[in-house]
């Protein structure tokens, strides 16, 4: 007799106090040669810092898009004045990669080792690898840039649009 497995869902998790948690994520529009980049800032009380959606030119491989957006993150954080950060994504690939030692030799090695090299600017910055499930705000905002202009930033909240996404990203 087969017994079938029931796993909790997964949700969204907040960082411990004093830290913020970056989550990010990349999409792609082969279909119009653009992909979307995706990144939500928030709290250890999983209120939103700030929220951006990019757009940009179609990467090579969905890898290079997904460390193009961690790079991204790494970068927003910075650029809000956030010093320490843990920086999530849902491509294993490229968290493993990030954690690595020494040259990463795949194709979006470069930008992995620029994202270390900004990762390391910060008081803290580490990174990790969270399921799909629990990485869907980054997604929506991702796969939203499509919509966008070049960069839609939202500080203090997130578009309204995916106020549902939240509710359902978050565990608290």
């Amino acid at each position: 007799m087969k017994q079938d497995i029931i796993y909790p869902p997964v949700k969204w998790t907040p960082p411990p106090k004093p830290v913020y948690k970056a989550n990010f994520d990349a999409a792609l529009f082969e279909h119009v040669g653009l992909a979307g980049l995706g990144v939500v800032l928030r709290d250890s009380g999983g209120n939103v810092i700030a929220a951006l959606s990019e757009k940009i030119k179609l990467p090579q491989t969905v890898e290079l898009a997904e460390a193009l957006a961690a790079r991204r993150a790494v970068i927003f954080a910075a650029e809000l004045s956030i010093f320490k950060v843990m920086v999530e994504g849902d491509c294993l690939r490229v968290i493993q990669a990030l954690n690595g030692q020494g040259s990463c030799l795949t194709m979006f090695g470069h930008v992995v080792e620029e994202t270390r090299r900004l990762g390391s600017c910060l008081e803290l910055c580490s990174f990790h690898h969270v399921k799909r499930e629990g990485n869907k705000l980054a997604h929506s905002l991702a796969r939203r840039a499509v919509l966008s202009a070049d960069v839609d930033v939202w500080v203090e909240e997130q578009p309204e649009d995916l106020d549902a996404v939240f509710q359902g990203d978050f565990a608290m």
